[in-house]
């Protein structure tokens, strides 16, 4: 068994506006537990990416995230006219100074981002004897990471909020399409 150290790196704002743009809602519970019971690895550090805004208050969900074991690297949004304005909020700075700053202590990087920027970075790692490992969603992944990188794998329902089921008269359905003010068919007779 090789045991390869790992730096895992998550640019939370870019996957989250693709898995909302495809109606899923990632589970970051689900992808900790993925990449910590790898037997290839072990982490040596997983690190979140995200952008906080004033208005809306992320503290129950930043706690979340700790509690797993993440470390979270946030910005935060510039408000203009009372509004959050996320635009122009990139974490690229960040995680590539992260990435550097750690590079002496990983043999494998994963990255988990939509972010064709990072191009250059992989190229570099992969020339300084690092294994790149990429994770981003089918849709929207590029060709220009690909090709600097020793795996790339797509982001699906494994990594996604499972909705609970419930079962009504015998059959399963999303519980949101249930009415409290429903009645059993033989009531409204």
């Amino acid at each position: 068994m090789n045991d390869l150290a790992t730096f895992l790196q998550i640019d939370l704002q870019t996957l989250f506006y693709e898995a909302r743009s495809q109606g899923q809602k990632l589970d970051f519970e689900k992808i900790w537990n993925y990449f910590h019971t790898r037997e290839t690895e072990s982490l040596i550090g997983s690190y979140i990416y995200m952008v906080k805004s004033e208005e809306m208050d992320s503290q129950k969900f930043e706690n979340k995230l700790q509690s797993i074991g993440y470390k979270i690297v946030a910005k935060t949004a510039e408000v203009r006219d009372g509004q959050p304005v996320y635009r122009g909020i990139r974490h690229d700075i960040n995680i590539t100074m992260d990435c550097l700053d750690k590079l002496d202590l990983f043999d494998k990087w994963i990255l988990m981002s939509t972010n064709e920027g990072f191009a250059d970075l992989c190229k570099y790692l992969r020339a300084k004897g690092k294994k790149v490992e990429l994770w981003n969603f089918k849709a929207t992944y590029s060709s220009k990471l690909e090709a600097h990188a020793d795996r790339l794998n797509f982001i699906g329902e494994d990594f996604f909020y499972k909705k609970p089921r419930v079962t009504v008269f015998g059959f399963n359905c999303d519980p949101s399409s249930i009415s409290r003010d429903s009645k059993p068919v033989d009531e409204e007779k």
